[in-house]
């Protein structure tokens, strides 16, 4: 093929993919000049090219496309038929696209009754024919006389472009194409370059890991700088291939308008889809497997989620269901949100389908938690629809979803409110080519296990932690929680070598694949590495307990492990049942459990974080670091950050440092620390104020008092201008409702909330808030975030009031601008306050409670006169 065709190709297919996007936002939004100028220029750059390259075909149906499009830009009105006719233009133009790429010829072919329709619009447009409905159904010849003699010019033959038609063109001639300077700026790589680069980088990786091993006993100082050097510039090649493969998430989001537009049409409901989040970045091999899995869920929420339009109104909601995908950064994931605002699960109907396909007994379905009920909608086959539709029915797809998530290392997770929506959460690591993970060793071999799965390891040496035995299964009593667990050396069969005495694992890694927890005991973790991912062998493929093998430093080869295929190994379900009388326990206390960095930072009592608010935990080399007006920076992703010591006594070190990156409003800073400890989870209760700046207060974690650090003091150091001052007084126990689907928010401001004296509750959506308020009335003030996964902050408050709740609510943003302010006050709520503003909050929910104490007064004095 040509390389002029392969160049038009490629650019075709991302203009045709941009101009749908497009066609589907201007029929929402049809006044919006700019989008429709866009859409023109699209397709008139493709119908261009294919001029010069001889493409008579494609050059005919976009020329006709061209021209519709032409006449909404002149102010003829975007009916749905019209939209539908130019998005039949679009999927005619990526089929013979397709086909072209395939053959290298244009195939052959009659597009004339598109083209015929298209001008049909056309002449209806500029007012040339009278509307009639049978013609813009299909354009075939009309029997009405009057009608088919208007219409026969028009539609039988392409017409000359008339005066009025050209205008268009000379409209995209002033606009023009970016200019020759800003398209310079990018170029096009062929992406088996992309790949072999990729793969020379992980040679090198590999490379460099042997040598560090090497020289890791010697104490050589001429190989020393010259390796610490290769090692830094190795780590920054590596970022900056990998952010050559990163690409926005949107390109998976890219056909989603399209397709919820096709089924509100054929579903005939009313349906907004709103996206978020899609200039997030990932792998561009990862963007492809992801698509699939995402485009069922969201044909899931509008299928089954969302209600009619008469249902929805007769509920006391508005008409249009709203359809919401949501992508962010979190803790070197990507968690992407698919929700929507409709019935949620109708789990009578999915027990009832359960039981009919035998996928439990009644028995075991009455001890059945509703959590765990809705998590049986992934078993094969699984389908409460109740007729097959062009849409669902077949019971193929959310086990489908489930294994193609899980093959790529990420987990699925679902959670609903009868009546108010669905959420599920695709949680999927950043690539799949390079990755932490601990080594372990079982039996005298070694493997790798993917750190993205592990919660943290434990000791077995006679502690509180100890494996006991129910029902003839291993369980492991991890501090108040049970856990099904079993040993590595078991599970791969693994023999005992002559000479090594088959003595018990010494320790337990505790691992998390969706919402399952689980324990493997090894004899020991010898070391923490970035792997190079390499495929099994063909004919290895069927071991599930693996998912790769890497070289090591040494030149070992080792298998990697796959978490999701240990969890099958140990019978997950069965263990979950023979502890339930403790995982109901557990589930009620799950909510209080924070993941936190525990580490040093300078003289006196260890440190804590969540580990939500830590973006990323860099190895820095003393040399990356430099002083600056007094600050000390770095470069980190291609420009300069901040960073500020955790502690005052924490200083830069010859060699190696420790550097959280902090990102909570996408503008990162370093936070400079001496050693991390450990990685936990635990309850997070603050029990005595802090005295110093830059500490919260002091908690107990696991029998040791550690100081949890303040992050929004530490933002003040680096940006004055933000308000960081705590105000902490000695205030009653209060219960606030905290609502913010942000895990660095919800975590930073529970930890402040609770270190003044308050009791918290946090919760990540307004569904779960609803079910908090009705399971637990009487909280003294709920603070609710301006923008949820399933509604504003204002509507949410709206439904709790409506479901009962009196306490007053404040509206909480990064930033609360006048705008936000006065919404929360439209919306009935006490105030809005920033995040960052912790002494006006602290005034804010202070005054929430004098009412909220006034108001009772006033009630039990109007109760008691009334009596």
């Amino acid at each position: 093929m040509d390389e002029m065709l392969k160049e038009f190709l490629a650019e075709a297919a991302e203009q045709i993919e941009a101009a749908t996007a497009q066609v589907v936002a201007f029929e929402r939004n049809p006044d919006d000049a700019t989008l429709i100028a866009s859409i023109f220029r699209l397709v008139h750059t493709i119908k261009g090219t294919c001029g010069f390259l001889g493409l008579t075909r494609l050059q005919q149906l976009t020329h006709a496309a061209e021209s519709l499009i032409g006449a909404l830009r002149e102010g003829a009105k975007a009916t749905p038929e019209v939209v539908s006719a130019i998005l039949a233009a679009v999927d005619r133009v990526k089929q013979m696209l397709a086909e072209l790429e395939e053959n290298g010829l244009e195939a052959e072919g009659d597009d004339s009754n598109l083209i015929g329709l298209l001008q049909y619009h056309v002449a209806l447009c500029q007012g040339k024919i009278a509307e009639a409905p049978a013609v813009a159904a299909a354009p075939a010849p009309v029997e009405t006389a009057p009608v088919a003699a208007k219409a026969s010019a028009p539609v039988a033959a392409p017409a000359p472009m008339s005066a009025p038609a050209m205008e268009p063109l000379r409209g995209v001639a002033e606009t023009g194409e970016p200019s020759p300077g800003k398209r310079a700026e990018t170029i096009r790589i062929n992406l088996n370059t992309l790949e072999r680069i990729m793969q020379l980088v992980s040679e090198l990786v590999l490379t460099r890991n042997q040598l560090i091993e090497l020289t890791r006993h010697k104490e050589d100082e001429t190989l020393k700088s010259p390796l610490q050097r290769l090692s830094t510039m190795t780590t920054d090649l590596q970022d900056a291939v990998m952010r050559a493969r990163m690409q926005p998430v949107e390109r998976a989001f890219a056909n989603l308008p399209r397709m919820i537009r096709d089924l509100a049409n054929d579903l005939h409901k009313k349906i907004d889809l709103v996206t978020e989040g899609a200039d997030t970045e990932l792998d561009r091999q990862l963007i492809e497997l992801i698509r699939d899995p995402l485009t069922h869920l969201v044909r899931n929420c509008a299928d089954h989620g969302i209600e009619s339009p008469e249902e929805r109104v007769r509920l006391g909601k508005p008409a249009t269901g709203v359809v919401r995908v949501a992508a962010a950064h979190e803790a070197g994931h990507i968690t992407i949100e698919i929700s929507d605002d409709g019935r949620g699960l109708n789990i009578p109907k999915i027990k009832e389908k359960a039981l009919a396909l035998g996928l439990v007994d009644r028995a075991r379905l009455e001890r059945m938690s509703d959590e765990e009920i809705s998590r049986l909608i992934f078993a094969p086959g699984f389908s409460t629809a109740e007729a097959v539709t062009n849409v669902s029915g077949r019971g193929v797809g959310m086990d489908v979803v489930r294994e193609n998530i899980q093959a790529i290392g990420g987990s699925v997770a679902l959670s609903s409110t009868p009546g108010l929506g669905s959420r599920f959460c695709l949680k999927i690591p950043l690539t799949l080519a390079i990755a932490p993970a601990l080594i372990v060793e079982a039996r005298g071999q070694r493997f790798a296990l993917p750190q993205h799965s592990v919660v943290e390891a434990v000791g077995l040496n006679g502690g509180e932690h100890r494996i006991e035995f129910v029902q003839g299964s291993k369980i492991l009593q991890l501090r108040e929680a049970v856990l099904p667990i079993g040993s590595l050396a078991e599970i791969l069969r693994l023999d005992t070598p002559a000479g090594l005495a088959g003595e018990p694992e010494q320790l337990a890694v505790i691992m998390r694949v969706g919402a399952h927890s689980f324990g493997i005991t090894v004899d020991a973790v010898t070391d923490v590495q970035e792997i190079v991912v390499k495929p099994m062998g063909g004919s290895l493929t069927h071991l599930a307990a693996f998912s790769g093998h890497t070289i090591l430093g040494d030149g070992s080869v080792v298998l990697i492990l796959d978490p999701n295929g240990i969890s099958l190994s140990l019978g997950l379900e069965q263990s979950r049942e023979t502890a339930s009388a403790h995982v109901e326990n557990t589930r009620a206390q799950s909510c209080d459990l924070t993941r936190l960095v525990y580490f040093r930072a300078g003289s006196g009592a260890s440190k804590v974080l969540p580990l939500s608010n830590i973006a990323r935990i860099e190895t820095v080399p003393s040399n990356r670091i430099e002083q600056s007006s007094g600050m000390m920076l770095m470069r980190h992703q291609g420009r300069l950050m901040p960073i500020v010591a955790a502690a005052q006594d924490v200083m830069v070190k010859e060699g190696d440092n420790t550097v959280f990156v902090i990102s909570p409003d996408g503008e990162p800073f370093g936070l400079l620390v001496d050693t991390i400890v450990d990685i936990i989870e635990d309850r997070l209760d603050v029990e005595i104020g802090g005295g110093i700046p830059g500490v919260i207060g002091v908690a107990d974690i696991e029998g040791k008092v550690v100081e949890l650090l303040d992050i929004a003091y530490f933002l003040h150091l680096v940006w004055p201008g933000m308000e960081a001052g705590a105000s902490r007084g000695k205030n009653r126990k209060r219960r606030l409702l905290l609502i913010d689907d942000a895990a660095f928010f919800r975590d930073m401001l529970a930890a402040t909330l609770q270190a003044s004296g308050f009791d918290v509750v946090k919760v990540g959506s307004g569904g779960e808030a609803i079910g908090c308020v009705m399971a637990e009335p009487g909280f003294d003030a709920i603070l609710i975030d301006v923008e949820l996964p399933d509604a504003s902050g204002f509507e949410v408050a709206g439904r709790l009031y409506d479901a009962g709740a009196r306490s007053p609510m404040v509206a909480i943003a990064p930033y609360a601008t006048r705008e936000i302010s006065r919404a929360a006050e439209a919306a009935g709520m006490f105030a809005a306050v920033g995040k960052f503003q912790r002494s006006q909050m602290m005034d804010l929910i202070r005054a929430c409670v004098e009412r909220g104490d006034d108001e009772a007064e006033h009630d039990l004095f109007a109760s008691g006169a009334a009596a």
